[in-house]
């Protein structure tokens, strides 16, 4: 029997065309999805049960998905295994209470009652449909697939995600987020010893892979910069949470494929003049989400303003390990920070009983970070800490890299961007990253204490061929983003034929 459930289905990546190939490589017996989008809703419920994402969201569920009057009661022993996950969890829904189109709200007995709402509906949805594989396109980060991604451990249903990785527009596939890919550390011992004696320019790298390794690695800060803080990051990070509010930046994108296509020519104006009723339903849509958008970037800029007012320079000739903030909410600290870690006070203050009284941390807030998951009194909490000195946003975040100790973050692209000036990198959370070559996995005062003793008896190392062959290997098991719709059959495929195997 194979029962799967699949989520987040959408058109842009999943389409119904390939929720077809996936039924033909597997032949289920049963098919179940969660739905991204509400407009799609009748292309998928054409292939099976349906569960739309807006609703999910917030534990809202008809009577005839519910079935009260043949549910199965929660009981001490599933209410216990989810009460370890239950802040974890309602802290990833109040990524939605600034949603324009649908939001929870922010007391703490809305965030409860969704809670249990959800694990009440996905564990009866789980026993009662005989769930038998999980499927899941990220790493669960919106509350409700990560109860459905804790219920399928504590049922011992198998479960198979994909997740972005560091190389640009490439994704990989994983069992369990918190355990070091296998197939990911295999290639790399295999490339480390095929490649024992040959120099770095005779590791061959492919295509756009090969051009963000050679920026990596001409440390150079202008080239080094990944591709989304190249535009203010604050401001594109408004825009992809909330969309365009400007309605002209909306009118042009309506129209560009018609520009593209005629250009200033007669038949540009006749083709704007007939998509004019699609801006016409676009004005109030846009003022709907610069209602939402006002109040968080004046409330933002508001915290940043404080931040600053709280900032320093770099002291000359000082020791420090610099820790990088890292954007909230995201699935890169929760759930990828481990548990609680998500609050990035905690690894903080361990940080901070870990070192010698030398060594100062030097702390900096991500420059995309909007209102939600900060207040004043938290980074008057984090400039409380012993040995935290904040560093102002301005800051070069490449120099305070290159002169530290070590980098210290839970999941961030800082502990992989480090390891081109030889810095080790401490990390916290669970991230294709930790198997690099200077990576250090602490969780406690004592593993960073150890991990410390370490670096301070080794040398500086250059181990930039150690990084490229690193990224040989999760080039070699991942694929593009943009052919998820081909990649994803065959990893469903192989992995229900794994599962049946064993």
């Amino acid at each position: 029997m194979l029962n799967l459930l699949m989520s987040l289905v959408a058109e842009k990546e999943l389409s119904g065309r390939t929720i077809e190939d996936i039924k033909e490589k597997t032949k289920p017996d049963a098919l179940y999805m969660v739905v991204g989008k509400s407009e799609e809703l009748p292309i998928y419920e054409a292939y099976g049960e349906c569960v739309l994402r807006e609703y999910a969201a917030r534990g809202i569920y008809s009577d005839r998905q519910l079935d009260l009057e043949n549910c199965i009661a929660l009981e001490d022993d599933v209410i216990q295994y989810m009460n370890r996950y239950s802040t974890e969890i309602m802290h990833q829904q109040r990524r939605f209470e600034l949603y324009p189109d649908y939001r929870i709200e922010p007391d703490w007995n809305s965030h409860y009652t969704v809670y249990m709402h959800n694990v009440f509906f996905w564990y009866n949805f789980l026993v009662r449909k005989q769930i038998t594989h999980v499927f899941l396109s990220a790493i669960p980060h919106e509350g409700y697939d990560l109860i459905i991604y804790r219920l399928c451990r504590y049922l011992h249903i198998p479960i198979k995600l994909v997740h972005s990785c560091f190389i640009p527009f490439r994704r990989y596939p994983l069992d369990d987020f918190t355990i070091d890919e296998p197939k990911l550390t295999a290639e790399y011992d295999k490339l480390l010893k095929q490649y024992e004696h040959s120099s770095l320019e005779e590791i061959p790298l492919d295509g756009k892979t090969a051009e963000v390794f050679a920026r990596w690695a001409s440390l150079q800060p202008d080239q080094m910069k990944p591709w989304y803080m190249r535009v203010d990051p604050f401001i594109r990070r408004l825009r992809q949470r909330f969309y365009e509010t400007n309605i002209i930046r909306i009118w042009k994108g309506i129209l560009g494929e018609d520009y593209a296509r005629y250009g200033k020519s007669p038949a540009f104006p006749k083709a704007a003049v007939v998509k004019l009723p699609e801006l016409l339903k676009m004005i109030p849509v846009a003022w709907k989400r610069w209602r939402f958008v006002r109040p968080v970037k004046k409330l933002s800029i508001e915290f940043r303003e404080y931040y600053q007012s709280l900032a320093g320079e770099p002291v000359a000739g000082e020791k420090y390990i610099y820790f990088p903030l890292q954007y909230q909410p995201e699935a890169t600290s929760n759930p990828m920070g481990g548990g609680m870690y998500a609050d990035q006070v905690i690894p903080l203050n361990i940080l901070s009983r870990a070192l010698p009284e030398d060594v100062k941390i030097y702390v900096k807030t991500h420059p995309e970070q909007l209102s939600l998951m900060r207040t004043r009194d938290y980074y008057t909490e984090i400039a409380g800490i012993p040995k935290v000195r904040l560093m102002k946003i301005e800051t070069s975040t490449y120099d305070l890299m290159k002169n530290a100790v070590a980098v210290a973050s839970l999941t961030g692209t800082a502990l992989w961007e480090c390891q081109f000036f030889g810095v080790p990198a401490l990390a916290f959370g669970y991230s294709v990253k930790n198997p690099a070559p200077l990576t250090y996995h602490v969780r406690t005062v004592e593993e960073c204490k150890k991990a410390l003793e370490e670096i301070a008896v080794k040398p500086r190392r250059d181990v930039t061929k150690e990084l490229k062959l690193y990224t040989k290997a999760l080039h070699n098991i991942s694929f593009e983003a943009a052919r998820i719709g081909e990649a994803v059959p065959e990893i469903i495929a192989d992995f229900v034929r794994a599962d049946n195997q064993m």
